[in-house]
């Protein structure tokens, strides 16, 4: 008897202990762990979410591991055992969204893409991605990161450091573009100039066909020494002053900017998007065409020329077709 009234707290202990242990069955489920939660208040947490049949075990096995847990947003499904909780929350498994970022996208619309989507703020995405310094850190020889984020689709956590956005970016932007960048020397074109050119003809055309022939007119027009007057430059200007309101006007055309082609000879300063890689391969291979102009044909497309009066004549056309609709 009196040996029974001893091993009894032993056996209800070990019930216990073997109990907590046990895994839940979870129906799909995310619980989200907010910055400066403590374990203990962790370990509470998940068992009133159901992940844990006693928040004891999550503390037993953290006073065993000592690892850093992660916050953020993470998932449970099917049968989960409290070390398959710990092991997640302390390799900071989180949860994560799929994010599409289209290509011809410049910094300001990914921005707002991953704000919309809970990834980061805008604003401190722009801190990072506008900042000279963090070019610098890429080896890059650009005043901000545009151009150099590749535009894919991403699975990534909400509340993600903008720094790590861009590190991914970046590496699929070096891995995309791997065989390409290796034509570079014989074309005598730097990274810089190359994703410079492959911006201005990813905005200027979403016509696979059409891209050769508008990569064309950009190396004419620079072998000619003529202003390469691409509009989206300028919106692009507009844009980093905060001052586009969606149409482009004369008195836009004449604004002194270094990404206005209407205002300064010769390449932008830096890309003035994200290119795909269709525009990034036709800018390192121009149709062998010697057009000097193009125009909105006014249904998605473009007229081409070689001279001004026939640019002019097709201008005029354009406009007349504007004016019946």
């Amino acid at each position: 008897m009196k040996y029974i009234k001893f091993l009894l707290p032993i056996i209800l202990l070990v019930l216990f202990v073997v109990y907590s242990l046990l895994p839940v069955r979870v129906d799909k489920k995310t619980v989200e762990i907010a910055y400066g939660t403590s374990t203990f208040e962790m370990a509470l947490l998940l068992y009133k979410e159901g992940i844990l049949r006693n928040p004891l075990s999550f503390l037993f096995l953290h006073s065993v591991e000592k690892k850093k847990l992660e916050a953020g947003e993470y998932e449970f499904d099917g049968l989960v055992f409290p070390w398959d909780v710990y092991d997640k929350i302390s390799k900071g498994l989180k949860k994560l969204y799929r994010i599409t970022i289209p290509e011809g996208s410049d910094l300001y619309d990914i921005a707002k893409i991953l704000e919309e989507n809970l990834i980061c703020s805008s604003k401190d995405f722009l801190k990072y991605a506008l900042s000279e310094e963090t070019a610098r850190k890429y080896g890059l020889k650009t005043p901000t990161m545009e151009g150099f984020l590749f535009p894919d689709t991403y699975f990534f956590s909400k509340n993600t450091h903008p720094m790590k956005v861009i590190d991914i970016m970046h590496v699929n932007f070096l891995k995309k573009t791997q065989e390409l960048r290796k034509k570079l020397p014989e074309k005598n074109l730097t990274l810089e100039e190359w994703v410079t050119i492959a911006s201005m003809i990813e905005k200027e055309t979403a016509k696979p066909e059409e891209k050769p022939l508008v990569s064309a007119v950009i190396y004419n027009r620079i072998k000619k020494g003529m202003k390469l007057q691409i509009d989206p430059t300028v919106i692009y200007a507009l844009k980093r002053r905060g001052l586009w309101k969606g149409k482009l006007t004369l008195e836009h055309l004449r604004i002194d900017d270094p990404y206005n082609t209407y205002y300064y000879f010769g390449l932008p300063p830096s890309p003035i998007c994200n290119p795909g890689l269709e525009s990034l391969k036709y800018a390192l291979e121009p149709a062998p065409v010697d057009y000097l102009y193009f125009v909105a044909d006014g249904s998605g497309g473009h007229y081409f020329s070689k001279n001004f009066s026939d640019h002019s004549r097709k201008v005029r056309e354009y406009r007349s077709i504007r004016s019946l609709r």
